[in-house]
């Protein structure tokens, strides 16, 4: 029946999947109700920097987080995690107050209020980098506050080369920093690309950081799904040879492979690192690689994806839909929807690809 309802399109083929970080996440989060600190920041020590950034925003999200942190901080007190997740949970706060939206939309009071909540976030890693200069999860959060609210203005250079001394191309940060290169939060025409171009020929071969080349073309399809419904239109509009052929540069760096060994390294990616963040790059690679018309990288990857989604950007291509639809629709079946109309626009068939 199920096949029969993917045939006839009433059903997509992909699915949501939990985001990979989740089955660490539960059981951090045992640890955390039974004290078991020790052991956690054992497992913490080992987490590679992307997931551990995404570690830390999913739990500064959870309602119990401050109680636990209380605890933790008493417990193990030389500790630098729950002075850092402080910071986060604050920061979380101010989201959650902000909206996301463009700031010319957001209510006056909600306006007013959610830049005091950064605030708070942003003393409390001023705090941190003062006894721990090269923190670079306290230092991409100080350029996070720097681009939202405009904290520390004039410091977020400096704050990019004290991380880059202690960890150079640190995942979290160059991807703090670049959302500053955006033209939504106040970047220069183009200096995201011209950011992104600086991060593809410097960083080492295999780094995540290099993902932000993917997130600079999916910026700009964002921009442009503003005024532009369908998907297909929007790559029509940014579909670019010298971009395609940028991106094809990114995504062979990022797997370490040439043209000929790309579906080999793809393959030892997924079978290495299937559990962690670089399924995300490959996601993002896989959509930016159709938007800008690096055709066969775009059906290589997707086919490697499998149907299996776990960013948030799939929704952002949701076409417009009658109210009646908007009642009975779930959000991962719209995004499942889009990634199975990309495959087609591909030549793909999204029931073999999800297979």
């Amino acid at each position: 029946m199920r096949r029969l309802l993917q045939t006839l399109r009433l059903t997509p083929c992909a699915r949501v999947v939990p985001r990979f970080i989740e089955p660490f996440l539960a059981q951090a989060r045992i640890h955390l109700k039974t004290g078991d600190f020790a052991l956690l920041e054992s497992q913490l020590a080992q987490l590679p920097a992307e997931s551990y950034e995404h570690f830390v925003w999913r739990l500064a999200d959870d309602r119990q987080t401050p109680g636990w942190l209380k605890t933790w901080s008493r417990a193990m007190p030389q500790s630098p995690h729950p002075g850092l997740l402080s910071a986060y949970v604050d920061i979380s706060n101010a989201w959650k107050v902000r909206g996301e939206t463009y700031a010319r939309d957001i209510p006056f009071l909600r306006r007013r209020r959610f830049p005091k909540i950064m605030n708070q976030a942003y003393e409390k890693f001023l705090g941190i980098i003062e006894t721990d200069p090269g923190n670079p999860m306290a230092l991409a959060g100080l350029i996070h506050c720097n681009v939202v609210i405009g904290a520390g203005d004039g410091h977020r250079d400096q704050w990019m080369h004290a991380a880059m001394l202690a960890q150079p191309f640190h995942c979290p940060v160059i991807v703090q920093y670049a959302r500053g290169t955006y033209a939504r939060w106040g970047g220069e025409v183009d200096e995201h690309y011209q950011f992104a171009a600086w991060v593809v020929e410097n960083a080492p071969a295999g780094s995540c950081s290099l993902v932000i080349a993917a997130q600079a073309v999916l910026d700009d399809a964002l921009s442009a799904s503003e005024e532009i419904d369908d998907i297909r239109q929007i790559a029509q509009h940014l579909r670019d040879e010298d971009a395609a052929a940028w991106l094809r540069q990114a995504i062979l760096k990022w797997a370490g492979a040439t043209p000929e060994t790309l579906q080999r390294r793809i393959g030892s990616i997924i079978a290495t690192h299937g559990d962690d963040y670089h399924v995300v790059c490959l996601e993002s690679f896989a959509l930016a690689a159709y938007f800008c018309g690096a055709t066969n990288e775009a059906r290589l990857l997707f086919t490697a994806l499998r149907g299996r989604l776990q960013a948030e950007f799939w929704e952002y291509y949701i076409p417009p839909l009658p109210i009646w639809m908007h009642m009975i629709r779930s959000g991962s079946r719209g995004g499942g929807r889009v990634h199975d109309q990309v495959c087609r626009d591909l030549g793909l068939d999204p029931r073999q690809v999800c297979q």
